[in-house]
């Protein structure tokens, strides 16, 4: 489900992608949280994906606790034979539903928490459904789990739904909650007797876990920024976050967060972001928290290895494809800790890091949302959450700078070109420029008289003298051309210089670490980029510089 596709080419845009209103917004990095919302007469809809402090301890200490078998069963994994508690935790995580729905259909359905001895026709229909091979213990978890995340996926599309019998009905306008249960409980049973499966799953939730019709109150808002990259050194963006109804749902499209339509990025329906890991590339820990998963998942099509951390804040974050883990469940990790090691496993065509990002059990962008002038569809539809910047370790590019900084974009009075720049209406502040570079094997540097090769400049106005680390952003816009392996930079500091080559292709997307240096601003400081390259017609990129203070 998570299929690796290798990094888009800048040459892939012939056709230009749908254009947006983009605007650098403050409302970027401090986003409104999602305001309070009525009651639901069956299912909270924030509970519906997500329940804290519920991870493998505590749904084997509630299973320990009651007389049914699944608190010794096992499921065989690929090569690992899992407890039933850690199978849920993956299972549930994964596709964004409360384990605690889980249990209780698994309770409704086929009685498996009470009853000691169950029968082999209860095990085989555990939950009722009997279609599609998908009898036992394992096949049928799976089926619901999925069935669940596929409906809350499709909500905003419409609530018609089709029972054990085939025949359909349109539920009209319901809440979320309602259409996913209903559609998923409909397979199990007749139109005349829906009601008294949904009457019954109320019943039986209740009784184990208390009403979930409870608006929580006291969950975590949107989080600041608190996470770091997941690798050690940076590694080229392969696959984006689709905005426009991820979990493998394809419509032609995907929906960056730059609020863009793209027909060429990959990929389609994506949950998360992908990055150009492969053995031995260590995968680390994007912030701290605790390892609630550290197992094996069946994608449907691969097993894969996997860690899920929690973070205490309402998030979680998801290692997919690993070839191996260095950590268990229960374990306390920091930030930057190696959780494992990159691979292949799972649903893949290439080694790779699949990187998800999770607020209150749901699928977000941890790069945020980008168009001040539209709502992210995610976050605007009755099963999406809201999106916020969430990296610590770097600025937004659609956000205000980091306290003290300073930022000279491609529109501030301190920046200067040479040559025939042409515009992107992508990148940090709204825009930027790049140029087919010229072919040279040299630095051309010199800006005297400021000619052949083009360049740009960034010139800052410092407040003060002292040390600031050096960074350009470089965006990741397809603009027809191959981005140069080795933009080159010229920093021009207090008592010296630096020449340093930036890949494009790497660090598009991100912000290119052009070093920490000592500054004066009685110095002119500057830093340019040279429009020339070890080959002609590769993109080089001129868009936002940033000086941040170093204590």
């Amino acid at each position: 489900t998570r299929a690796a596709v290798a990094p888009t080419s800048r040459v892939a845009s012939t056709v230009a992608p749908t254009p947006a209103a983009i605007a650098a917004t403050p409302g970027g990095a401090t986003p409104t949280p999602t305001p309070p919302h009525p009651a639901d007469d069956l299912f909270d809809p924030w509970r519906f994906s997500y329940e804290p402090n519920f991870a493998q301890a505590g749904i084997q200490s509630f299973l320990d606790a009651q007389p049914g078998i699944l608190k010794g069963a096992r499921i065989q994994v690929g090569d690992r034979s899992q407890p039933f508690a850690e199978v849920l935790v993956g299972m549930t995580s994964l596709f964004s539903v409360n384990p605690k729905i889980l249990l209780a259909m698994l309770e409704q359905q086929g009685r498996l928490l009470s009853i000691a001895q169950p029968s082999p026709a209860q095990l085989a229909q555990a939950m009722g459904y009997d279609a599609d091979g998908r009898r036992g213990l394992w096949g049928q978890l799976r089926w619901a789990a999925v069935e669940l995340r596929h409906a809350a996926r499709d909500y905003p599309a419409g609530t018609t739904i089709t029972f054990a019998d085939g025949s359909k009905r349109d539920l009209g306008a319901v809440s979320m909650p309602r259409y996913a249960l209903s559609r998923t409980l409909a397979l199990t049973t007749s139109p005349a007797g829906l009601n008294a499966r949904l009457g019954g799953f109320l019943e039986t939730y209740t009784r184990l876990f208390g009403d979930p019709r409870q608006v929580p109150l006291d969950w975590p808002a949107p989080a600041q920024p608190f996470m770091r990259a997941p690798m050690v050194e940076p590694r080229q963006i392969t696959s984006f976050f689709d905005h426009d109804a991820p979990f493998l749902q394809e419509n032609g499209s995907l929906v960056s967060y730059w609020g863009r339509t793209e027909e060429t990025l990959s990929y389609d329906g994506h949950t998360g972001w992908d990055y150009a890991l492969a053995p031995p590339d260590a995968v680390l820990a994007a912030a701290p928290g605790t390892v609630i998963f550290a197992g094996n998942s069946d994608d449907g099509c691969g097993i894969a290895r996997a860690v899920i951390l929690d973070h205490r804040n309402g998030y979680r974050t998801l290692y997919w494809h690993l070839s191996r883990f260095a950590v268990e469940a229960g374990q306390q990790v920091e930030a930057g800790q190696k959780l494992g090691v990159a691979g292949d496993t799972g649903c893949v065509t290439g080694p790779h890091l699949h990187f998800q990002t999770q607020y209150l059990g749901r699928d977000v962008d941890p790069y945020g949302w980008c168009n001040a002038a539209a709502p992210d569809p995610r976050g605007a539809s009755g099963s999406g959450q809201i999106s916020v910047w969430l990296w610590s370790d770097r600025p937004s590019p659609c956000g205000p700078p980091p306290p003290g900084s300073i930022v000279v974009d491609d529109s501030s009075p301190g920046f200067i070109t040479s040559g025939t720049w042409e515009q992107s209406p992508l990148g940090y502040g709204g825009g930027a420029r790049f140029i087919a570079s010229a072919e040279s094997s040299d630095a051309p540097y010199d800006l005297r008289p400021l000619e052949l090769p083009p360049v740009a400049m960034w010139r800052p106005t410092l407040p003060r003298a002292g040390r600031y680390r050096v960074r350009a952003y470089l965006p990741y816009y397809l603009n027809g051309l191959d981005d140069a392996r080795d933009m080159r930079f010229h920093i021009l500091f207090a008592g010296g210089s630096a020449d340093v080559a930036v890949d494009g292709a790497r660090d598009a997307n991100e912000w290119a670490d052009l070093g920490t240096y000592p500054f004066d601003p009685a110095q002119s400081p500057q830093v340019v980029v040279s429009g020339s390259a070890n080959g002609r017609g590769q993109g080089v990129w001129a868009d936002a510089v940033v000086w941040e203070p170093v204590p």
